[in-house]
């Protein structure tokens, strides 16, 4: 059974630890460098920076990087960067999960012991503090994990599968209604949060979101001019006051 943590008030620091770590590599296929490229003034992993640092409920922001040029920007923009990551867990094929123990681990090894932790990729630059002072409060009643999620429907004509003979079918088999296709919902998983409770993944919460801007997920460069054009244009409110 998840834990439930116990706070004075929601508007408060926990009285747990939450920490909240982002995962950003030197590396990437599709756009090189993009986790300190300059993003309307700057480097796409202060996004996630500030905003956690402004969340009311997370204490501690940690950057789990192998280059030292994004440690040092991430240090600029106020996250702590205590240690550096095997180069070997930075790769294309390199696991997030690998990476995040490690850094906990480190992190333990030092004395420092989280009850919750926070995960936020920083590809993804559009959130808010009250957004993740809302998903660490589901945190603190004992839910874990806490993800967030797109909705998206299909059809029975709109996706497919393989069967036996490799053909392809029809995933979903609906019947027609009244000639129309039935629509059924799915929830797909997003990176801009996971929230979850050492040992705990029992409980989850699913948080749906419907903001088209905090859905842009930067992995090429279209997604980067994407999000560059919802920022000129005024389009997100980041609220960090």
């Amino acid at each position: 059974m998840c834990p439930i943590v116990e706070t004075d008030n929601t508007t408060r620091k926990a009285k747990q630890k939450v920490l909240a770590i982002i995962p950003a590599r030197g590396g990437s296929r599709g756009l090189p460098r993009k986790n300190i490229r300059d993003l309307c003034g700057k480097p796409l992993v202060a996004y996630s920076i500030e905003v956690a640092l402004r969340s009311k409920l997370i204490d501690r922001v940690v950057v789990s990087t192998e280059d030292e040029e994004i440690a040092e920007v991430s240090k600029s923009c106020g996250a702590e960067v205590p240690f550096l990551r095997p180069k070997g867990m930075a790769q294309d094929r390199s696991s997030i999960g690998e990476a995040i123990d490690f850094t906990i681990n480190k992190l333990r090894d030092d004395g420092y012991n989280p009850n919750i932790l926070v995960t936020l990729y920083p590809t993804h630059p559009f959130r808010t503090p009250k957004l993740l002072d809302f998903l660490v409060s589901k945190s603190l009643e004992g839910y874990s994990p806490v993800n967030t999620v797109k909705l998206i429907t299909h059809t029975d004509l709109s996706i497919f599968s393989t069967n036996g003979a490799k053909n392809l079918t029809p995933l979903l088999n609906a019947k027609p209604f009244n000639g129309t296709q039935s629509r059924k919902s799915f929830f797909r998983s997003y990176g801009l949060f996971l929230g979850t409770i050492p040992g705990c993944f029992d409980k989850p919460y699913l948080h749906v979101i419907k903001d088209s801007a905090s859905l842009i997920d930067i992995d090429s460069l279209s997604d980067f001019y994407l999000a560059e054009e919802v920022i000129k244009g005024g389009l997100f409110d980041f609220d960090l006051g």
